[in-house]
């Protein structure tokens, strides 16, 4: 059985307390053996999303798995370690700027995601013009009925408050338009994260993500 063991969630809540390199380096075992565990599900969850999603057939954990290191060159926080594992499931794997699935496992803070989260000024303007141009589509997937008890709208973090700029306010769908990331999301409990039937739980709301990730990436390869 393919599952996230608690030897994750005891690396990382002990790796929380101790963000340092000389501590990292006395554990460097359990964090490998909490980057296994991580990877063998990963590999899993790609082979069952790859069932209704063949673009990621080819991927591999190790290609859509974060670093657990982190970018301190322009962060006021030196910490030098992520205090969780994230993976993006996508064509190009963690690499990819198209609409993808992804995991994030972190002590008391894990959550699922489908979508697409935050694109370029250039490629977000595009999605807007195209979802103005046909805006059921979009709106069709996120209020039907099945999507919305999994996943619930899309996420609102750093959306308009006022529609953007050539795009009148009486426009019937104009909230469409306001957010900056076309994504949803899921938040998760340790528990649901060590339960034995995560990986199927995973699967089958990814599943229901799916048709926001095709659409996205159907817009992003319309040719101008």
């Amino acid at each position: 059985m393919v599952k996230i063991d608690s030897l994750v969630f005891d690396f990382l809540a002990a790796l929380e307390q101790n963000n340092n390199r000389d501590w990292f380096a006395l554990h460097k075992d359990e964090y490998r053996k909490a980057l296994v565990c991580v990877e063998s599900f990963v590999n899993a969850l790609i082979q069952n999303i790859a069932v209704f999603d063949v673009s990621i057939a080819e991927q591999e954990a190790k290609k859509c798995i974060y670093r657990i290191y982190r970018d301190l060159r322009f962060s006021p926080d030196k910490t030098p370690y992520k205090i969780h594992f994230g993976a993006y499931i996508a064509p190009g794997g963690k690499a990819s700027n198209t609409a993808g699935y992804y995991v994030h496992i972190q002590n008391n803070n894990s959550s699922l995601a489908a979508g697409l989260w935050c694109p370029e000024a250039v490629v977000l303007k595009k999605i807007r013009e195209e979802i103005y141009y046909d805006p059921l589509q979009l709106n069709n997937i996120i209020e039907n009925q099945e999507f919305n008890a999994n996943w619930g709208g899309l996420l609102e973090e750093g959306m308009l408050k006022r529609p953007p700029k050539s795009y009148q306010t009486d426009f019937q769908y104009v909230n469409l338009l306001k957010y900056k990331h076309y994504c949803v999301g899921n938040n998760l409990t340790n528990e649901d994260v060590c339960n034995d039937n995560f990986l199927n739980k995973c699967t089958e709301i990814f599943k229901v993500g799916y048709p926001l990730i095709q659409y996205m990436n159907y817009l992003l390869n319309l040719k101008d």
